[in-house]
């Protein structure tokens, strides 16, 4: 949407910002005075003018919808194709357009793979070879690689499998007609996102039982093993006190030996005397 133009028009600093980020934008305020031949002019200048993809600002203009019924419909329906359309429709109605410059040519066939990048990532040559009525591969790999340096789509060429590998391509106009299949597509994709967020939530909520359960388990080993190390530790402590009393016992009985031969000898002594 084009900003308000009370103090827009009064900043010329900010107008050269907004028409460098929309390039479309100086073209919408030119036509805004533009009548007849002036308006004629002005579209073959924006059919030319690089880095210029996108036109449903200036279709919408008072002054450039009046030409559909005049005698310049020519123009005004070549500026509409170039909004919406391909190269290939423009050779199946020539006669209702205009003779392309070798810009506006150009313009067109990059806008058309453009619109080919839309419907599959992956182009085969003789599709475009088709779509752009180019007969020589090195005429088509030249046009790829001149639409690529214009930052209209980035991509490379896969000259093995013969076919464009796009990795992003430039938005194009879109129809009042096509509103609701986009908002439809739109609605599936947020539909897809809330059925894989539910999925992941099952799977992290089955993800975090079972890393509980692992703990619980962890911890009645842990207790398990705690209370085996103090049972050996008992019964080790038990054991040696065991072993000492027996080591006392024995000695106590040596002792015991060894003092009744002494107690004899006494005894006999005084039997003696």
């Amino acid at each position: 949407m084009a900003p308000e133009l009370s103090n827009f028009e009064n900043d010329s600093s900010s107008r050269q910002q907004y028409s460098a980020h929309n390039p479309i934008e100086q073209y919408v305020l030119l036509a805004k005075g533009a009548k007849g031949a002036a308006c004629i002019e002005l579209i073959k200048q924006v059919l030319e003018a690089p880095g210029v993809h996108v036109f449903g600002e200036l279709l919408t203009m008072p002054n450039i919808e009046e030409l559909q019924n005049g005698p310049h419909a020519n123009y005004y329906n070549t500026l509409n194709l170039f909004a919406y359309g391909t190269y290939r429709q423009y050779l199946e109605n020539q006669s209702k357009l205009i003779q392309l410059t070798s810009a506006m040519q150009k313009k067109l066939q990059h806008l058309t793979v453009v619109s080919l990048a839309i419907k599959s990532k992956c182009i085969p040559y003789n599709e475009l070879l088709d779509e752009l009525d180019i007969k020589n591969v090195r005429v088509l790999e030249d046009l790829i690689i001149e639409a690529i340096y214009a930052d209209v789509i980035h991509g490379k060429l896969d000259q093995k499998n013969k076919q464009l590998e796009v990795d992003y391509a430039i938005g194009r106009d879109i129809r009042k007609g096509d509103v609701k299949e986009i908002a439809s597509t739109l609605q599936e994709w947020s539909d897809s996102c809330e059925t894989i967020l539910l999925c992941l939530e099952t799977q992290i909520n089955r993800a975090n039982t079972e890393k509980q359960k692992r703990i619980k388990h962890k911890e009645a080993i842990d207790q398990e093993i705690t209370n085996l190390k103090k049972a050996i530790k008992t019964q080790a402590v038990e054991s040696d006190e065991a072993m000492a009393t027996d080591a006392c016992r024995d000695i106590v009985g040596g002792l015991d030996l060894r003092k009744k031969p002494t107690k004899s000898k006494s005894l006999k002594g005084c039997a003696d005397f």
